[in-house]
């Protein structure tokens, strides 16, 4: 729980860089999905999915004109990928870049699909499925980087827990 926790925070701070930096770029780099997919793949606890589903809605709260949106594009996400990770070994850098694409294009595909039967607007599938690709192919692109540096931060965590757990075993 400690990690799913350290994760959110982490995630927070990933929701503040989409939703402000990033937009200065023409294609956003979608952070937190890469993040729901790291937790379906190396964490999936309870405490993963509520993680998902609330960076989802404060992705909703800040940049999003529909609350619960990307709630429930990063539910789907995670249920995705957890469910994908049972039956399929998903831990090389390729493999995991490639579940981030096809997580990003299931991330889509919920958010159209529930674009078009609530708010069907005319020209919206072009542009949408153009930004869809565009931002599962960055998705992809930059998570081996970020995977990377979440499980070196994890080794870390994890090395200073032992470290402090072996002081108490000698007292």
């Amino acid at each position: 729980m400690k990690v799913s926790l350290l994760l959110f925070v982490f995630g927070l701070l990933m929701v503040l860089l989409q939703t402000t930096f990033f937009h200065l770029f023409p294609v956003v780099p979608d952070l937190v999905l890469i993040l729901c997919v790291y937790w379906g793949l190396h964490h999936p606890t309870v405490g993963a999915v509520l993680g998902s589903f609330a960076l989802g809605y404060s992705v909703d709260i800040v940049s999003s004109p529909i609350l619960g949106l990307n709630a429930f594009a990063m539910s789907v996400v995670f249920l995705t990928v957890y469910l994908g990770s049972k039956s399929i070994w998903l831990h090389s850098y390729v493999a995991s870049s490639l579940v981030v694409l096809l997580a990003a294009l299931v991330k889509g595909a919920a958010l159209v699909l529930v674009w078009a039967v609530f708010l069907s607007t005319e020209g919206f599938w072009a542009g949408a499925v153009r930004y869809i690709l565009m931002e599962a192919v960055v998705a992809a692109v930059i998570a081996p980087l970020v995977f990377a540096l979440l499980q070196r931060w994890q080794r870390q965590l994890e090395d200073s827990r032992s470290a402090a757990h072996g002081k108490h075993d000698f007292i």
